[in-house]
């Protein structure tokens, strides 16, 4: 493949698409673990959700670790896309560093975005989301993440059920799409 002069191949392209389910990603520069407690956390939910407020997206799933995140969200617009995600990332950056006491410390590597395809597609993403706090240690099992904060998965079970969520991680497994132990 060739790749223009000026773009980095290492950073990935976006494909800017109207009305479309979006999966995405976005980890911290060198993997630090900048929101590592509940304050720095709820910061960059309310990043997340006052971004999906202001361009009138959809987000149908989310979760927060300390050291990066992802959204499952429909996006009404596509040029919206980078919009949201500099309301997210270079909110939440000024934000923590204020509270952190830092001048100008880069907090985000880069996000990656992924269009969905269909209804698998949307369930495997929805429940590698869910499955993402086990993945990484923040909790031991599905029994401790419905007590985690930080992930959609507390909603579902109050809506739907946990023989819902069950059933939804038999018939769409997860399987290992990330571009490196996750991101």
């Amino acid at each position: 493949m060739i790749y223009p002069i000026n773009r980095n191949i290492h950073r990935p392209s976006h494909l800017y698409l109207d009305n479309a389910l979006y999966f995405i990603s976005a980890r911290t520069k060198d993997r630090c673990n900048f929101f590592n407690d509940n304050i720095k956390k709820d910061m960059l939910k309310n990043k997340i959700d006052n971004a999906v407020g202001k361009y009138e997206a959809k987000l149908y799933s989310w979760v927060i670790l300390p050291n990066h995140y992802h959204l499952l969200i429909a996006i009404k617009f596509g040029n919206d896309l980078a919009k949201i995600e500099n309301l997210i990332n270079g909110g939440s950056s000024h934000e923590l560093n204020v509270y952190d006491k830092q001048s100008e410390r880069k907090i985000w590597y880069q996000y990656w975005d992924y269009i969905l395809r269909d209804e698998s597609d949307f369930y495997v993403r929805f429940n590698y989301i869910h499955n993402n706090p086990i993945k990484h240690g923040c909790v031991k099992d599905f029994n401790e993440l419905k007590d985690y904060n930080y992930c959609s998965y507390k909603d579902y079970l109050e809506k739907y059920g946990e023989k819902w969520l069950a059933d939804c991680f038999k018939k769409y497994p997860i399987t290992d799409f990330s571009i490196t132990e996750d991101i």
